[in-house]
């Protein structure tokens, strides 16, 4: 039951951040990258400190831990404004549905990822899925 549980959340998920991509797509037909940026992770913001208020315990968070983890958090700042800019500049070039066979990496890359930063095990399995999409992707974008 818990993994049907866990199965359910991660299709919501990917239905939710697929319907992503489209609508920042219409939206930069009117709008410059930074100012769709700005507005969307504004939004972001709010929501999640609104849900912070609501669902965790405010202020609780120990200066210690967060001195410990304040590297990783600003690099994922600093990540996400980069892919994000570069996911609306890449809308002229291609169609969403081939932009988004570039995501089709995002497990592999974030398996070599996490062997340097977490020591997590790469196995053959992970190179030989990287060589299937790599053909994937070839034949997608022909």
């Amino acid at each position: 039951m818990e993994r049907f549980v866990g199965i359910i959340i991660m299709v919501a998920s990917t239905v939710l951040y697929a319907s992503l991509t489209p609508l920042e797509k219409k939206a930069n037909a009117e709008l410059a990258p930074m100012t769709i940026m700005a507005i969307s992770m504004f939004v972001l913001f709010l929501l999640s400190f609104i849900g912070s208020i609501i669902f965790e315990h405010p202020f609780s968070i120990k200066p210690e831990i967060l001195k410990a983890n304040i590297l990783p958090l600003v690099l994922v700042g600093i990540l996400n404004f980069f892919g994000f800019l570069l996911l609306i500049l890449g809308f002229k070039h291609f169609p969403i549905w081939q932009q988004q066979m570039f995501y089709l990496l995002t497990p592999i890359i974030a398996g070599i990822i996490a062997y340097f930063v977490l020591g997590e095990v790469i196995t053959v399995r992970l190179f030989i899925g990287l060589a299937i999409i790599a053909v994937g992707l070839f034949v997608g974008l022909r």
